[in-house]
């Protein structure tokens, strides 16, 4: 029974909010400071008497979508300004011209939505204001001025100057392309063209900009991006199939594996397989020091006749060769951090260990790129 009301709650109750409470008190303080203002202006010119006639129990509502949602495309200032207005005059029209209330209500509403739509001002509050002036039998035009307009001008005014001075923008400003390169605003034009094609196929009124739409998408890409990546270590990307050699491998069977193999690094292990160092046909032509002139063979050959004393019983031993100490990896270490190891040390093949400290894969920058590239797809 305890586990069905607890079920019974989470399908009634929406998903709480994750508003801080110092954004909520933000807001109710603009809702009480705005309704304040309002209502000392309709005492003021109603000889400090009842403020009833110089405000509008539809600005309440606006209020809040003012101080609460400031960046909602309902709370901006045409929206705010027009909308009641609009609502106003509609409403005022309709009572003059229709006399059934059961008809006058309805029809006012729904031509002031209408009306709304058509001057892309759209505002809920002011759809009461469309039902409250034929219950009130208002005919007078110059209700829409005042308190209609000026009500809704000076909660706008008192909004811009609150959201400004406590860290929220308002009004909200379209989002101006500052990207200087045409690429970037060609990108930039492409991601407008899919926002707009999916708004169009929702066929819904959205009550969020399609400049904030995109920047929450932006930023849950972004995150979904951050964190795929931080999931990825480097035993997800390495190559298990390495090719390597030992310290007393002869220099012409390593480089028969770099040729015939096509690869363009070998590690060199010890006989519990523990990374000792690399070779690379780079590190062939650095120890052939010999004329550029000559042919690359002659120049092989050349450096095979110049053994290293002591290092070796063979007298051209990988071990002659080889690069040391070599930069390896943790096969459970991030993918980015290769990122820095490619990119600042200028390597380009990271031999990677085990626990052990021993030698079970290879990363190159092609592996990097690859698995940059596959994780751009986060879906």
């Amino acid at each position: 029974m305890r586990h069905f009301f607890k079920k019974l709650i989470t399908i009634v109750l929406p998903e709480t909010t994750s508003v801080s409470w110092l954004e909520r008190f933000r807001s109710v303080l603009g809702v009480v400071l705005g309704l304040l203002a309002m209502m000392g202006l309709g005492l003021l010119l109603a000889g400090y008497g009842n403020a009833s006639p110089w405000v509008v129990a539809s600005m309440g509502a606006s209020a809040f979508l003012l101080f609460v949602l400031p960046s909602s495309p309902m709370a901006q200032p045409w929206a705010v300004i027009g909308g009641s207005c609009v609502s106003a005059l509609v409403g005022v029209t309709c009572t003059q011209f229709v006399h059934e209330l059961p008809l006058l209500i309805p029809l006012s509403v729904g031509l002031a939505i209408l009306a709304m739509f058509a001057l892309r001002c759209l505002h809920a509050p002011a759809a009461a204001l469309a039902l409250l002036i034929p219950l009130g039998g208002m005919t007078d035009f110059h209700f829409v001025l005042f308190p209609v307009m000026g009500n809704a001008v000076l909660l706008v005014l008192c909004a811009v100057i609150y959201n400004s001075l406590t860290g929220k923008p308002y009004p909200q400003r379209p989002k101006a392309v500052l990207d200087s390169s045409p690429l970037q605003k060609r990108n930039r034009k492409i991601e407008d063209q899919e926002i707009n094609a999916v708004l169009e196929s929702y066929n819904q009124v959205l009550d969020i900009s399609k400049d904030d739409l995109a920047n929450l998408i932006s930023q849950v890409e972004h995150g979904a991006y951050q964190k795929k990546l931080q999931s990825m270590l480097c035993k997800n990307i390495m190559t298990t199939e390495v090719l390597y050699v030992g310290m007393d491998s002869p220099l012409d069977q390593a480089w028969n594996l770099l040729r015939k193999r096509h690869v363009k690094a070998l590690p060199v292990i010890d006989g519990a397989k523990r990374v000792l160092g690399i070779i690379t046909l780079e590190d062939f032509l650095k120890s052939a020091a010999v004329d550029f002139h000559q042919t690359f063979g002659q120049r092989i050959r050349g450096f095979m006749r110049t053994a290293v004393p002591g290092l070796n019983s063979l007298p051209n031993a990988v071990g002659q060769v080889m690069s040391k100490p070599v930069r390896v990896i943790s096969e459970d270490r991030n993918m980015l951090d290769l990122a820095e190891i490619f990119c600042g040390d200028g390597h380009h093949h990271i031999p990677v260990i085990n626990d052990n400290r021993q030698l079970v894969g290879m990363i190159t920058q092609s592996d990097f790129v690859k698995a940059i590239d596959q994780s751009i797809d986060i879906r």
